[in-house]
């Protein structure tokens, strides 16, 4: 399936990167996350308005108000900026970003799987699903339908279409019935990355061993963060269906072995045998004493964009500052959302803090 999906042709390389480089400069920094953290959600809206965000801001500000204008003009916002970067490329170089940007849809189905156990709204789901474009409009349209609500009326929508969406429904169809939402996602997870891994695997471009190595250091960070979340739950039983294969330095042993940490101080004393527990042992020890996760975490998001960062400088003329450009953004959309939604909710100022990456 993967080699069919690849287009041969000119990938446009140097202009692609160059577009990129010039969207990239307009991502906030970490100043502009202190400034946000002493507003409110009607001036982080002002705040963004002044910034790659204006157009969406003014554009939906006779539609919304309050939290509900910057999550749609965010989401908005972030769907044009992925569409614009698949335009960008051709050839094989541009089938390769389209099969990782279809971690969206992915994403976007988790979103609604949710949102469905949740007994979310049409509009609601629409304020945080990705849908980059009319054809993926059209794909989920059939399953926002207010006479979908659980998962089995999904999974039905799912398998009366064609395509994408029936591949979908074959996935959750093997998930055993009866089980928790979390193996759908899981199952969904590695259905993604093993379609990712298998493309890679067959494309030719120059610069393809590259863009593996920053997919399987992602699949390193998903593992741990998931690891790290069912220790702090204290959950019990087999972790080996939630383990995403094919990480970097995280086998699915390793992944195990943290899993099975009986406490936090235990999953720190794990992580600390472990190829990624150089940028990572002070903030598991502060886990381990406070009894939380959530500095771990974003310390975890830090050190993966560091090391993705460091694979950008070393190929600057490939698709890894163009990929690493797509998480950037994704990750500035998640934490300006995480801190509205902190505002309004009255969070402490350290909890907040703890959602900046």
């Amino acid at each position: 399936m993967a080699l069919q999906l690849l287009r041969k042709g000119s990938s446009n390389y140097p202009y692609a990167v160059a577009r990129v480089a010039a969207k990239r400069s307009k991502l906030l920094d970490a100043s502009d996350y202190e400034k946000a953290l002493q507003m409110d959600v009607a001036e982080i809206t002002r705040f963004v308005e002044e910034s790659a965000y204006k157009a969406e801001v003014d554009e939906l500000a006779t539609k919304f108000s309050g939290l509900d204008l910057l999550e749609a003009a965010l989401t908005v916002n972030e769907e044009r900026t992925f569409e614009a970067v698949r335009r960008m490329l051709g050839g094989e170089a541009g089938s390769l970003v389209n099969l990782y940007l279809e971690r969206n849809h992915f994403e976007d189905l988790k979103t609604l799987l949710r949102g469905k156990a949740a007994g979310a709204s049409r509009a609601e789901l629409l304020r945080e699903m990705v849908l980059e474009n009319q054809a993926t409009y059209a794909l989920f349209a059939p399953l926002l339908a207010d006479e979908v609500k659980t998962l089995a009326d999904v999974l039905t929508a799912l398998g009366n279409q064609s395509g994408e969406a029936r591949a979908w429904a074959a996935i959750l169809a093997k998930v055993p019935a009866g089980s928790p939402l979390p193996r759908y996602e899981d199952a969904l997870d590695k259905a993604y990355y093993n379609r990712l891994l298998l493309g890679l695997d067959a494309a030719s471009a120059k610069g393809a061993d590259v863009v593996r190595e920053f997919v399987r250091r992602e699949i390193d960070t998903r593992n741990l963060l998931n690891a790290a979340r069912w220790v702090a739950a204290r959950e019990s039983g087999d972790f080996t269906p939630y383990v995403v294969p094919g990480g970097r330095h995280l086998g699915i042993a390793d992944t195990l072995t943290l899993s099975k940490a009986k406490d936090l101080p235990a999953f720190a004393e794990a992580l600390a045998a472990t190829k990624v527990a150089d940028d990572l042992k002070e903030a598991a020890d502060a886990a381990a004493k406070a009894g939380k996760l959530g500095a771990f975490q974003a310390a975890v998001w830090r050190a993966h964009l560091k090391a993705l960062d460091r694979l950008g400088h070393t190929n600057p003329l490939s698709l890894v500052p163009i990929l690493l450009f797509l998480v950037r953004k994704h990750r500035e959309v998640a934490t300006l959302r995480a801190i509205a939604r902190g505002k309004a909710a009255g969070l402490a100022p350290d909890r907040l803090k703890e959602l900046i990456v």
